[in-house]
């Protein structure tokens, strides 16, 4: 009796404690996997996209970057500039990119040092999107291709990749993995809350997600980023109302929906595949609409049998992903009042508002593969690797994208600098002019010769 229950009391004894260490061992796996793979995800994503700008794109600025952010970080300095009111919006992230690579690279060097940076910044979001999704794609490589989106989008380097004036659209797709995310500690929540304001602090469509937090808004360690975010968003709608954005001049005529949606189907959708959207422009007039608006319901019937077949934060997120997109392309078009007639593809370059639309809607996809993989036997699972090899595809095709920075017109920032510095050394109290991309003498940065010849 003695030594029975001796033998049953090791034995229970003995159970908890191999299933405790098998349980902590498992978290201990899952830890590894999440940040190794975000590290590895950061330096693949900005490794990605700075191979796709090439280096004359690399070394050329970029409207704002030189016009507008350098300038006025030159003139006001660093701390004024940060927050200082651009077009009514606040651009925090940017500036602060452009106030780095001020302080700690030669002049000279400025528009690599930008490019970098920027390309880094997108490795960062696809970093935080791999721990954030976490609980909602549960299948790591997915996972991983999901936080490699922003960086392999085929419609990303021609004009959002590598520049601070569009590093906004990247915390725009980062922005509903933040507001959807329960803080799992009063760490996460101050982290959290950190990245909520400087997302809100620079793109004021983020404020679009902040629904999300209703997933989880009892939590207590969900207030602090809510608290964040609708701060950012606030003093952006202050920013907006105190310093009006300037009325924009017709970029053409402004359709009616059948034109608005006809656009999504050609840009966003069909650029999802390709990113030569003139050719896909010229495709329509030589073979109908036919071409563009059946991919784009068959996009939209996959997401809704998504939605419909997902349950919890994957409900949410495919919603987000599916209903901002089309809010991005209306809203960018109206408001900026760029709309074309649809039916001249041949002179219609993509816009910038594609390549962001379009990025969140393969975000959309790789969520829906993973939630039809990991529900049914045959017919689900292969839906759902298919559409993985789908994205995979398009990033392949598309890994030389042709760019608006790669402008002859143009000389490589670095060159510029160069040849400006004999006049800067016959006069160290002038300022020296250096172009920027698309050529506009709007976009020119002023910069003091006593920057040009790094005395």
């Amino acid at each position: 009796m003695t030594s029975a229950t001796a033998t049953s009391t090791t034995a229970t004894n003995t159970t908890p404690t191999t299933d405790g260490s098998d349980a902590s061992r498992s978290t201990r796996t899952g830890f590894l996997v999440t940040w190794v793979g975000a590290v590895v995800v950061a330096i693949v994503s900005t490794a990605l996209l700075w191979y796709r700008l090439g280096p004359k794109t690399r070394g050329t600025a970029w409207a704002e970057d030189s016009g507008r952010f350098l300038n006025e970080r030159l003139q006001l300095g660093e701390v004024p500039s940060l927050l200082h009111p651009y077009e009514g919006y606040l651009h925090l992230v940017p500036r602060i990119v452009v106030d780095l690579a001020v302080r700690f690279f030669p002049i000279e060097s400025y528009a690599v040092a930008v490019s970098a940076m920027s390309c880094a910044v997108v490795g960062l979001v696809g970093a935080a999107v791999f721990v954030l999704a976490r609980d909602v794609v549960r299948s790591a490589p997915l996972r991983a291709l999901l936080a490699v989106v922003p960086a392999l989008t085929p419609l990303v380097p021609v004009e959002i990749g590598g520049n601070t004036a569009n590093l906004h659209w990247f915390l725009l797709m980062l922005a509903p993995w933040v507001f959807l995310t329960k803080p799992r500690s009063w760490w996460s929540s101050a982290v959290l809350t950190v990245i909520a304001l400087l997302i809100t602090l620079t793109e004021i469509q983020a404020a679009m997600f902040l629904p999300l937090f209703l997933r989880h808004v009892r939590s207590l360690r969900s207030l602090p980023p809510l608290v964040a975010g609708i701060v950012g968003a606030g003093a952006q709608l202050l920013t907006t109302v105190l310093y009006p954005r300037t009325p924009p001049g017709s970029g053409g005529s402004v359709g009616g929906l059948s034109d608005l949606f006809a656009g999504f189907a050609a840009q966003p959708v069909a650029g999802s595949w390709d990113a030569d959207v003139r050719a896909i422009g010229l495709a329509v007039e030589d073979q109908g609409w036919w071409i563009v608006v059946v991919p784009a319901v068959v996009l939209y019937a996959v997401l809704v049998l998504a939605f419909v077949r997902a349950s919890g934060g994957a409900r949410w997120i495919l919603a987000a992903l599916a209903v901002s997109p089309l809010v991005v392309w209306f809203a960018a078009l109206l408001l900026n009042h760029v709309m074309t007639n649809w039916l001249t593809f041949a002179s219609i370059n993509p816009y910038r508002y594609a390549a962001a639309a379009s990025a969140i809607l393969i975000a959309g996809v790789v969520v829906a593969a993973d939630v039809f993989i990991g529900r049914g036997r045959i017919v689900f699972p292969a839906l759902g690797w298919l559409l993985v090899l789908l994205v995979v595809a398009a990033a392949v095709l598309n890994v030389h994208t042709g760019t608006r920075r790669d402008d002859p017109g143009v000389p490589a920032w670095s060159t510029q600098v160069q040849q400006q510095r004999p006049a800067c050394e016959a006069n160290p109290d002038g300022t020296a002019v250096v172009r920027a991309a698309p050529g506009l003498p709007k976009w020119d940065a002023l910069i003091p010769c006593v920057l040009v010849d790094g005395r």
